[in-house]
């Protein structure tokens, strides 16, 4: 036999050999119940369809229950794919899960029905529940299509709900038109969400961009939100929040509270706010209590933030009233989670100084910018408790409108300021 017949056949039998393997690979890599190849599992193995009309949301929980409940040595990952659009109807992914790391890779689009439903109290759209090292990326958009919800529905679903969930990690996605919240976080320690740009209208009522209650170290930075309502709202029960990077606008600005809706006690210490952007939003960066609560809002730093033309760029207000919820209640008071942080802080009350929630140790450092109110700073502290221990440091807050003058209003405020243009405190 001569080389070239012997190179031939050796040519052959390489291809043969090459098929046999592409073979076994293809079936290991359909088998298993969809389970793919290094943990991934993709949600069209399930029967889910991604033409943004068919009912996805069996399809979604079954590839789940694969990923949650039927482990898999080391991580599992959950995968929407790239290019289709999966419509789901309110659903819970709930844990706990056999591995301890899960990747819910969301490459493609989530859409909300485009219709309202019975929503209840304390409504979400899409839930995570009692899950442990969740991570939430991808780059796809989660579209909750809440201008069905905004004309009039008293009681409106979050977009995304997370309680219970430790080690939260969620970055590069992208939020649309909530109904309400686009995130919330309730009963969770060791949190981070970065990467994220969340949008929707001005005047879309109520659609914060992240909600925090009863959470301990949360970490937030490098997004861009951009609603109807708070940028970020840190409520009762949270602790070690870090806010860095923020570009906020339009909407309410960032807030600690509201704190002590209805009597109940509320209490958020260790909080930083730094290097963030509010531009053209209704307030800048805000305390708010309610005046028959009980509690603190302690320990909080805001930092070298920008603001541009926002209209009430400073507020603590002690004496709020909010007119605005249609009757909603923030996580902090849902009955349906499982929580106890907030117990952690119900020893410390209004100790001899009746209602009211305490704010005190708050620092606001190198804040300029533009006020698009005659009032830059607002600070309404109640007669009794009094706001103890604020300070001002590097305080320039100057009209947006060109030759006007911008003023400082304080009631029982207690406190100092450091080269500040605009005060209404004591010079130190």
């Amino acid at each position: 036999m001569n080389k070239s017949l012997l190179f031939f056949v050796f040519l052959c039998l390489l291809i043969q050999i090459s098929k046999l393997g592409f073979c076994l690979e293809r079936k290991a890599h359909n088998g298993n119940n969809g389970l793919k190849r290094h943990g991934f599992i993709s949600v069209t193995s399930f029967g889910a369809v991604g033409d943004g009309k068919a009912d996805d949301t069996k399809a979604f929980l079954k590839a789940w229950k694969a990923v949650c409940k039927g482990g898999s040595r080391g991580k599992t990952n959950f995968v929407v794919p790239l290019g289709k659009t999966f419509m789901l109807k309110p659903l819970t992914f709930e844990g706990p899960c056999k591995s301890s790391s899960i990747t819910f890779l969301i490459r493609g689009n989530l859409v909300a029905p485009g219709y309202t439903w019975h929503a209840g109290n304390y409504p979400a759209w899409i839930s995570f529940d009692s899950i442990y090292g969740l991570a939430i990326t991808g780059g796809g958009t989660i579209n909750g299509r809440g201008s069905v919800w905004w004309r009039n529905v008293q009681h409106r679903p979050t977009a995304m709900h997370f309680n219970n969930c430790n080690g939260l990690h969620i970055s590069n996605l992208h939020h649309l038109n909530s109904p309400r919240n686009h995130i919330s976080l309730s009963c969770s320690e060791n949190i981070s969400l970065s990467g994220l740009n969340m949008t929707a209208p001005g005047d879309s009522p109520n659609t914060d961009g992240i909600d925090i209650s009863n959470c301990r170290g949360v970490d937030i930075r490098d997004s861009v939100i951009a609603t109807g309502d708070d940028c970020i709202a840190i409520n009762g029960g949270s602790s070690y929040i870090n806010i860095t990077g923020i570009f906020c606008g339009p909407g309410h600005g960032i807030s600690v509270g509201s704190l002590g809706e209805n009597g109940h006690f509320s209490a958020v210490e260790e909080v930083r706010v730094g290097n963030c952007t509010l531009s053209n939003t209704k307030n800048g960066v805000r305390i708010k209590t309610f005046q028959n609560g009980l509690g603190f809002a302690r320990k909080i730093s805001f930092e070298d933030i920008k603001m541009v033309a926002s209209e009430n760029p400073i507020i603590i207000e002690q004496n709020y009233h909010d007119q605005g919820k249609n009757g909603e209640l923030s996580f902090e008071y849902s009955n349906h989670q499982s929580c106890h942080v907030n117990r952690l802080y119900q020893t410390e009350s209004g100790s001899g100084n009746g209602r009211g929630v305490r704010v005190s140790d708050v620092r606001y450092s190198r804040i300029q910018g533009s006020s698009a109110s005659s009032e830059a700073i607002t600070m309404n502290c109640d007669a009794n408790l009094g706001c103890v221990d604020i300070v001002m440091d590097h305080v320039n807050i100057v009209s947006a409108k060109s030759g006007h003058k911008v003023s400082a209003s304080c009631k029982n405020v207690h406190g100092k300021y450091f080269d500040s243009v605009i005060s209404c405190q004591k010079k130190h």
